[in-house]
């Protein structure tokens, strides 16, 4: 077992950073495509906590014992342990690669955890992932003032509403109102769509039983 740290600095090493409230530091991610996938653990109510290139493992091939470390892990709420491998869907079609990757997930399993191979397919769904970044950009937003606890009455009262209406209700210039309110969605205290609304228009948000 061993462990690859991307907090080295390397001229050949692209980094993406990506500040998780979660786990409460910041994740180097070592591809664009792992990057975007941490916008949907960060907002998965299943997940506890996920971090970037775990303790690697060998796994057997071709006779021979080659390393191998995970894109992720990720810890679910419900005590599971999940490895991912990040890959563009045209790269999964390489025979080698394929092999490669049931020999891993073997070891994986030896582990007592699952491999998963996860492609931009899944990972860049529209409206869902550009939801995602809009409600971490409201990440660093903390504690509640005054006119976010008027809306959490409103909204409470009224029920489901859209943005605009809200804005409109409590005389608030649009982008304000939506700034407020995603903070609101991002600290889990409303809802909204976010597979299908798309949070640059006018969604409906209301409030968690």
């Amino acid at each position: 077992m061993y462990i690859r740290s991307l907090r080295k600095p390397s001229p050949n090493k692209n980094v993406f950073k990506f500040a998780s409230a979660k786990v409460s530091e910041t994740i180097m991610c070592e591809s664009s495509l792992e990057f975007d996938a941490c916008f949907h653990h960060e907002y998965n109510d299943c997940i506890k906590v996920f971090g970037s290139q775990p303790e690697g493992f060998y796994y057997d091939f071709e006779g021979k014992k080659l390393p191998y470390t995970p894109d992720s892990i990720i810890h679910f709420i419900d005590g599971t342990v999940k490895f991912h491998e990040y890959k563009p869907y045209s790269k999964t079609f390489d025979p080698i690669f394929r092999a490669k990757f049931v020999a891993k997930k073997a070891a994986a399993q030896s582990l007592g955890a699952d491999l998963i191979l996860v492609t931009e397919r899944q990972i860049r769904v529209n409206p869902i992932l550009n939801n995602l970044k809009i409600l971490h950009r409201y990440s660093g937003i903390y504690g509640l003032n005054t006119i976010q606890l008027e809306l959490l009455d409103l909204i409470r009262i009224t029920g489901k509403i859209s943005v605009n209406d809200v804005a409109i209700k409590q005389s608030l210039p649009l982008g304000q109102a939506r700034s407020y309110l995603y903070s609101l969605i991002h600290k889990g205290l409303i809802k909204a769509n976010l597979s299908q609304d798309d949070l640059d228009c006018n969604p409906a948000v209301w409030c968690i039983e």
